[in-house]
């Protein structure tokens, strides 16, 4: 993670990184196939303060990737309400927009083969996407459990950089956020309220 001589603003930039990384479920990892082509290949995941864990097979091309050609990307995103266009102008498409979130991590992928740190990115990643529990530690002491981890991938992606983009119309003039803000709550869709929420939260200027 690139430091900022600022060190309050660097821990706001990186508190911002891992919010965005706590609230989203799916990333999309970037690698380099064995043919040189490109690939995005969708991952569960979790950010274990600047690494980025996900797990997969032991086999294929991700592993292949993360074997000889270790650069890779994630990006990450969290989509908000639709905007849309009759809400600013009656006749004009352009102004219909989507609201998000997202981060771009540059980095160096890694195969894990210690079976602790195996378990303790498993055990990260059921907290975040089952934080109601009802399982067992994941603990390589157990013999299911210990089993289990010879024959499941763990990959480690440390994040070198990353960039990122938050866009709530705050380049939008207070008049018309309040306007968006009022519509939203009216309409009551899914993200409706949450959107409204960081409107206010990103006020203009």
């Amino acid at each position: 993670m690139p430091k900022d001589d600022n060190n309050n603003e660097n821990k706001k930039t990186n508190a911002t990184f891992l919010q965005i990384a706590a609230e989203a479920s799916v990333g999309h990892l970037g690698i380099i196939t064995p043919d040189g082509y490109p690939r995005v290949v969708p991952v569960n995941f979790v950010a274990v303060g600047e690494t980025i864990y996900f797990h997969g097979a032991i086999r294929g091309e991700k592993f292949l990737a993360f074997h000889d050609r270790p650069k890779v990307t994630l990006s990450i995103d969290i989509p908000y309400a639709l905007v849309p266009s009759y809400w600013r102008s009656e006749k004009y498409a352009c102004p219909a927009t989507q609201y998000f979130k997202s981060a771009l991590v540059k980095g160096r992928g890694v195969i894990v083969e210690d079976a602790d740190e195996k378990a303790r990115a498993l055990q990260a990643l059921m907290e975040k996407h089952q934080p109601e529990g009802g399982y067992e530690t994941i603990d390589p002491a157990v013999p299911h459990y210990a089993k289990a981890l010879e024959h499941v991938g763990v990959y480690r992606v440390r994040c070198d950089s990353w960039s990122g983009k938050i866009k709530f119309g705050q380049d939008e003039p207070e008049k018309l956020q309040r306007t968006f803000i009022e519509k939203l709550r009216e309409r009551g869709g899914p993200m409706d309220e949450a959107t409204a929420l960081e409107i206010e939260h990103f006020p203009a200027g």
